[in-house]
């Protein structure tokens, strides 16, 4: 293994300016950028670290699902990615959690703010009607306002401005180990007239006959080993005009599915379903005052419902627990900026502001149907007014003289429980040619969601909920280079290290005048969300492509991170607390004394990727892939962590995937594809309690016109 690794290293280290074709490329230097600084540049002339995946590497991945395709990129992690179709999908990136990383869609932030984090689940995001995603690693909140500690992903959607009709169908049917069937569909139109009008429209589905989720357990035996089926619906419409002054539209966009869940880890359930539907609008309006300014207004509102039932769950053969619970959550996000560009020969700069709004409400059914002990309960949120408004200012500068460049910009936040504060950051670049060296310092932050500020379940001396909670703030150091060759290939590496203040941590609160020891049910004093932990990411990443030949290319990356977790009983807010004594939930210490515990969970401490390319003839090209994904912590309840027990930390292995695919293109307008997934069939885990998918074989067919 240490071979495989470090021979791709060497690969990597070795690139050379041998000749090459464009068409096999993921991302080059050259490609532009717009996200990271708000405005469009070459990647070489971007002082972070940038990844461009372009609408030519979509299609040739052969993925079904964002979350897929973004699990191969360096220094980002998907769980979900890789288990049965549906299943949630969470992004980390750089060692931060899934919500500490804005997810957005035509650059516009999209989240659920209905779930404990805010975190979008990215199974809802299909790929049909991706043009590009450009993703830009480490602190971003002065461009992006919050979640964007770790980094930002930027789904770029499709454009219709080519003159006349044009339009593309594909379909994608596979089987994965243990039975499981996907069978995925998409069409999408598009108009553009000579004027500078366009209008698209697609449609996507997916349906799964998908496996039995659940991995066996001696200590939790399951009965039912359904499959977990799923189904998704995506249907969008975009209309626009676009000429040498405008570039306007308007969009919508429906994402529907259903699921098919378990009761957690080790339970499996055939009763237990979840429904989830967006309803997105965006709209965009460009205009050049001169060739020089530029004001653009942009937003979206967003409004979502997930809807769960529950209908009673086996706990062993013919005995079932007798609860039928439902819930549905309703959320809505809006978001209205204005933005303005300058641009001169030296000198560039963006500035503009806006709002940023979001509420969420939910209704939720419980019975126990147990003629002994009958219970029934309904809980909503209507009279809580769970929302938030945030305001904001930015500003962002760019100047260069000869070699030397220097970005720096600034962002003033106003949130209307958390309060108002500035986050900055500051990039110094020197270029030689193709090389360019840069470093940057950042400053970000992550709001808490509403249901850390405003969950109103109740304790013996405290609500849940916490309105008096603080972002997450976070500062980052980043430096790197980067390198472009004649030929194509490319060589980037960066180094980088994050430390995050005020994390919020979910806590059981104790008794503080009995021993830990001697602690029961009776000195409970109720749980809530308070700031209390820092979180340090420290690591590095290389990314490159090496072209051997006109018709073959190796494409790598790796990615190495350590990660901690550390609190001290003095960073404890009393105010929030009542003086009790905090046990942190998530790793179930009791907060007695400072602590400090090393890699966070579901967060790998190694990450390498190798994939060789070869074009065969004109019309074949062959892919093989190998991802390595190494070993880290997932978290299991653990009963015997205090009287209500907690979560603890359990080993997950490593594991290597080698995939393969085909492409062939049968006429200018048609394709067919071939992949293998796990060619070995090797047995691993994402998440502890479940599945992954095995080896899956693929075939596909994609026409245009």
């Amino acid at each position: 293994m240490r071979k495989i690794i470090y021979s791709t290293l060497g690969v990597l280290l070795g690139v050379n300016v041998l000749s090459a074709q464009d068409s096999v490329r993921v991302t080059t230097l050259q490609e532009v950028v717009v996200s990271a600084a708000r405005t469009e540049q070459p990647i070489i002339e971007t002082p972070r670290s940038v990844t461009v995946i372009n609408d030519d590497a979509i299609r040739k991945s052969g993925h079904l699902s964002v979350g897929a395709l973004l699990n191969e990129q360096s220094g980002l992690f998907v769980t979900g990615a890789q288990q049965t179709p549906g299943t949630n999908q969470n992004l980390f990136m750089r060692g931060t959690g899934s919500n500490q990383v804005a997810v957005l869609i035509d650059g516009v932030r999209v989240i659920d703010p209905t779930s404990p984090n805010a975190a979008i689940d990215l199974s809802e995001i299909s790929i049909a009607d991706v043009e590009r995603i450009e993703i830009i690693r480490g602190g971003h909140s002065t461009m992006f306002g919050g979640a964007a500690i770790g980094g930002v992903v930027n789904i770029i959607t499709k454009k219709g401005v080519r003159p006349g009709l044009t339009g593309e169908g594909s379909w994608q049917g596979g089987v994965f180990d243990g039975g499981g069937l996907v069978s995925t569909g998409s069409l999408q139109l598009r108009y553009g007239s000579r004027s500078g009008l366009y209008a698209s429209g697609s449609l996507f589905r997916q349906d799964a006959r998908g496996l039995d989720a659940t991995e066996d357990h001696p200590d939790a035996p399951s009965f039912t080993h359904d499959r977990d089926n799923f189904h998704k619906m995506d249907a969008t419409t975009k209309v626009g005009y676009r000429n040498a002054k405008w570039d306007a539209w308007l969009s919508f966009r429906n994402a529907y599915q259903q699921t098919d869940i378990d009761d957690g880890a080790y339970a499996d359930d055939d009763n237990y379903y979840l429904e989830f539907d967006r309803n997105l609008f965006h709209y965009h309006a460009a205009y050049s005052i001169s060739p020089s300014v530029r004001v653009t207004a942009l937003g979206s509102h967003s409004a979502s419902e997930r809807f769960y039932e529950d209908d009673s769950t086996q706990v062993s053969a013919g005995v079932y627990d007798k609860v039928f619970a439902t819930g549905t959550y309703y959320g809505h996000v809006q978001t209205h900026e204005l933005q303005v560009n300058l641009i001169k020969e030296r000198f560039s700069a963006v500035g503009g502001g806006g709002l940023y709004r979001e509420d969420m409400n939910f209704d939720n059914y419980v019975l126990f149907n147990d003629p002994q002990f009958p219970f029934e309960q309904r809980s909503n949120y209507d009279t809580i007014g769970a929302k938030t408004t945030t305001a904001y200012g930015f500003a962002r500068g760019k100047y260069h003289i000869d070699k030397f460049t220097l970005s720096a910009g600034g962002r003033y936040t106003h949130h209307t429980t958390a309060g108002s504060f500035l986050t900055f950051e500051v990039n110094p670049a020197y270029a030689v040619g193709d090389l360019l060296i840069y470093g940057s310092v950042s400053t970000a932050f992550n709001p808490p969601s509403l249901y850390q500020l405003f969950d109103p379940t109740p304790g013996p001396s405290v609500a849940r909920g916490n309105p008096n909670l603080k972002p997450e703030r976070s500062t980052s150091f980043e430096a790197g280079l980067k390198k472009a060759f004649t030929s194509g290939s490319y060589l980037t590496v960066s180094a980088y290290t994050t430390n995050v203040r005020d994390g919020i941590e979910y806590v059981y609160l104790w008794n503080a005048e009995k021993e830990i020891e001697a602690l029961d049910f009776t000195d409970a004093r109720g749980d809530r969300y308070i700031n209390v932990a820092e979180q340090l990411m420290t690591g590095i990443e290389l990314e490159g492509v090496l072209r051997v030949s006109r018709q073959t290319s190796l494409r790598g990356s790796a990615s190495y991170v350590r990660t901690a977790v550390r609190a001290h009983p003095a960073d404890i807010p009393d105010a929030d607390t009542g003086g009790h004594l905090v046990q942190l939930y998530n790793i179930g210490v009791f907060l007695d004394q400072a602590m400090e515990q090393e890699q966070l969970v579901r967060r790998p401490d190694f990450t390498a990727l190798a994939q060789l390319q070869h074009i065969l003839s004109d019309d074949l090209s062959l892919r093989i892939s190998y991802r390595y994904t190494g070993s880290r912590y997932d978290a299991g309840y653990d009963p015997s962590l205090g009287p209500y027990g907690a979560l603890r930390r359990l080993d997950v292995d490593a594991f290597h995937l080698l995939d393969f695919s085909a492409i062939w293109q049968a006429t200018k307008n048609l394709t067919a594809t071939l992949r293998v997934e796990n060619i070995l069939n090797e047995q691993y885990r994402e998440v502890v309690g479940f599945r992954t998918r095995g080896r899956g074989v693929y075939a596909g067919v994609r026409f245009s016109f």
